[in-house]
């Protein structure tokens, strides 16, 4: 069986010359940093401390450009919640429905900057963009444009590059947490304006929207493709960057676009479980996203308490993001643990949120801002099948399966489609679940919602976490029956390889999936 256009998944009783012998029929050329890795793999020896010397290039040059570039998206898409809460609506004179729809449209508004897409019919095709235009323009290149044109688009382009420079246990990352922090003191301050020739919510969409247009130029000038281009790696650290990201064993970037893989995408079970979670998911995210002034505001407090008050929810996420991502390098499979923890206490938050008496605001307000745990389940979904993106697209699963999610056209067509799923219920859905009438109760529509959201997404997790779970003992079991006895670091190495020929976790025989 070629792995180049493999059927259907790998058969466990094939042999490892048969591997090495379709590994050469792949098409090499096509995958970004093969050359360099195939002529290094089996001499290149490097220390602790040349690797500590790259990880801090990598962390200094590009780890600012993703998390300011998530922060600014995850600012553009928060615009709207600060604009209502200092009189948009009322300024544009907009009813509650038609704001509602006002959340859903920024998903699909026309742009003609360039060609007439929206933010939802954007996303495949800049994800294309970025496996197809590699000879022409970097990824970097196109990265810079789409901020720039689209803003929060680039959030599958973070998903997709995330694999490019680090490795599995160093993936995950979070810049929502800050960028909500300073959205909300810069809505703070915008609001005190006055004498201004536009009212205080217009002054917040032409600040944020002037910002990431500079950055969207910033990253078209400085931000490389992945290690083979970068301008701060000598060659020898740029084979040494190579060889890190091998051992996730899922490969870098391809070039071609494999109708195979894309099919074998809709084919896995990870796909549509993940699909579900995120669209369970954006519900409670809609509504938190979209309405969170509201609801501070309708616990009790003045509009410039409510801005600050909307900042502790962002501390929780940046402590619980850091502490999950912590232990889960720590401690080997616990993923699966760390993702129910944070899943139930969104669970309880919703709760409380739903049955807590009205006049407990304190006691509500708290619970809203543990509704940031989220977060948690979200980037350990992420870091277990997408490359994780932060809290929108670790919202959004962003990020897009780097640890166990193999073949680079596979990974794009999954990060595609449950990008898709949480474009279409976070923003069209969500929105729709809180309800005028209910002010007075305290909006229970939309916060019971919220608890059946958390509570399907975490099933979904753990469904997920026992698939691959099984998997993993199916081709354990199959191997040794197979009479396939070969060293754990023997298998590594193989799966590394075949991960570097673009070949999905379906073919790889030799992949086992991170718990």
């Amino acid at each position: 069986m070629s792995l180049k256009e493999p059927s259907s998944p790998i058969d466990e009783k094939q042999s490892v010359d048969d591997v090495k012998l379709s590994v050469l029929e792949v098409d090499h050329d096509a995958e970004v940093g093969y050359d360099i890795y195939a002529s290094t793999k089996d001499n290149l020896v490097f220390t602790p401390a040349e690797e500590r010397v790259i990880i801090r290039k990598i962390d200094l040059w590009i780890l600012p450009c993703f998390c300011l570039t998530q922060g600014l998206a995850f600012l553009d898409k928060t615009a709207l919640n600060y604009g209502n809460l200092f009189g948009m609506k009322a300024d544009l004179r907009v009813t509650s429905a038609q704001y509602s729809w006002f959340a859903g449209a920024f998903l699909l508004r026309i742009r003609f900057e360039l060609s007439p897409a929206g933010y939802l019919v954007s996303v495949e095709p800049s994800t294309w963009l970025l496996q197809r235009l590699v000879h022409a323009y970097h990824t970097g290149k196109i990265m810079g444009c789409v901020c720039t044109i689209w803003g929060v688009v680039v959030i599958p382009g973070l998903g997709l590059m995330t694999p490019f420079w680090w490795r599995i246990r160093e993936q995950p990352y979070c810049f929502n947490g800050v960028a909500g922090i300073v959205g909300g003191f810069l809505a703070y301050g915008l609001g005190h304006v006055t004498n201004a020739a536009v009212p205080s919510w217009a002054l917040i969409f032409l600040t944020l929207g002037a910002i990431t247009t500079a950055w969207g130029v910033y990253i078209l000038l400085m931000l490389p493709d992945s290690p083979v281009t970068a301008p701060f790696l000598d060659d020898r650290q740029k084979a040494i960057a190579i060889k890190r990201v091998a051992e996730n064993k899922t490969g870098i970037k391809n070039k071609t676009f494999k109708l195979y893989q894309a099919v074998q995408a809709f084919q896995d079970p990870k796909t549509w479980l993940l699909i579900l979670a995120a669209a369970a998911a954006q519900i409670p995210n809609g509504v938190v996203t979209n309405f969170s002034s509201i609801i501070i505001s309708n616990m009790g407090f003045t509009q410039f308490q409510t801005t600050l008050l909307d900042i502790p929810g962002s501390i929780i996420q940046i402590l619980s993001l850091v502490g999950s991502g912590y232990l889960a390098g720590k401690f080997k499979n616990s993923r699966a643990i760390l993702m129910f923890i944070g899943n139930a206490a969104c669970i309880i938050a919703a709760a409380c949120l739903t049955y807590a008496p009205q006049d407990q605001k304190w006691g509500r307000l708290a619970a809203f801002w543990f509704t940031s745990f989220s977060s948690v389940g979200f980037a350990m979904d992420s870091s277990w099948s997408l490359p994780c993106v932060s809290a929108i697209f670790s919202s959004v699963l962003v990020l897009t399966g780097s640890q166990n999610v193999g073949g680079f056209t596979k990974r794009q067509v999954t990060s595609a489609a449950t990008f898709i799923a949480y474009c279409v219920i976070q923003n069209i859905a969500g929105p729709h679940t809180l309800i005028d009438s209910e002010e007075d109760i305290g909006y229970p529509t939309a916060t019971k919602a919220m608890l059946a959201g958390y509570t399907v997404k975490t099933g979904c997790h753990i469904l997920l976490g026992l698939y691959m779970w099984y998997e993993n003992r199916r081709r354990d079991a199959l191997a040794e029956a197979s009479g396939d006895d070969i060293s754990e670091e023997e298998r590594a190495r193989l799966a590394e390889e075949a991960g570097m020929n673009d070949v999905t976790e379906f073919d790889n025989k030799y992949f086992r999936y991170v718990l």
